[in-house]
C-alpha cells in the first residue's frame, strides 16, 4: 500500500490514535478513493456519500467483497476526514 497518499490525513489518524498504525495507509488509500468519488456526488450529504460509496464498491466487480466490506470501515473515520477538509477550506478562505 502506498504510504504517501493523503499524508496529512495519515498523520491525523496517527496523532489521534484513531487507527492501528499498520492500517493507516489502508485508510488513507480508501479515503482518497472516497474523496474522488465524492467529487461527483457533492450534492449529497456527507453521510449519504459514505453510504453511496460503500454501495458503489459492493457493486464494482473489480473490488473484492472483502475490500468493499473493509473499506466501509472508512465511515468510522470519515467525519475526521470531513473535518480536515472543512478546516483546510477555512484556512484557505480565511474564515
Amino acid at each position: 500500500m502506498k504510504s504517501d497518499v493523503l499524508p496529512e490525513f495519515q498523520e491525523y489518524l496517527r496523532s489521534k490514535s484513531l487507527v492501528n498504525e499498520k492500517y493507516i495507509a489502508f485508510y488513507a488509500h480508501w479515503a482518497s478513493k472516497f474523496l474522488a468519488f465524492s467529487k461527483s456526488n457533492d450534492n449529497f450529504s456527507h453521510e449519504v456519500r459514505v453510504l453511496k460509496f460503500t454501495d458503489y464498491l459492493k457493486s464494482n466487480d473489480n473490488i473484492a467483497d472483502w475490500q468493499a466490506l473493509e473499506s466501509s470501515q472508512l465511515s468510522a473515520v470519515s467525519n475526521q476526514l470531513k473535518n480536515m477538509q472543512e478546516n483546510q477550506h477555512q484556512r484557505l478562505s480565511g474564515t
